[in-house]
């Protein structure tokens, strides 16, 4: 299990303080649709695993395609717009902070 948050392009930054980016950190482009995640920055060897995430009995499987440095407030993944809204949630402040059950592929 872990701690994981949500992220969209509004609230994506480029680890410099600029925000709106549409670019991850694998250059592949973050949408309102993208199944993916971002790991803490220290696990940039997981990007381009595959990761299999549950909660409240759905399953959602994605592709890591970000780092962040989220992982100093105990969080272990950060879900884009295409995994948070198959969990039922609108936006990133509606799905909050939550743990998840999740595992690498």
């Amino acid at each position: 299990t872990g701690v994981a948050s949500a992220y969209d392009v509004e609230t994506n930054d480029d680890g410099l303080g600029n925000f709106g980016v549409n670019v991850t950190a694998s250059g592949i482009k973050l949408h309102d649709n993208s199944i993916t995640v971002a790991v803490p920055a220290s696990k940039a060897y997981l990007l381009g695993r595959i990761v299999e995430i549950c909660y409240d009995g759905k399953v959602v499987i994605a592709t890591v395609t970000d780092t962040g440095g989220f992982a100093r407030y105990g969080r272990a993944l950060d879900l884009a717009p295409g995994v948070y809204k198959a969990f039922g949630a609108d936006s990133p402040s509606d799905w909050g902070v939550r743990t998840v059950y999740y595992r690498f592929l």
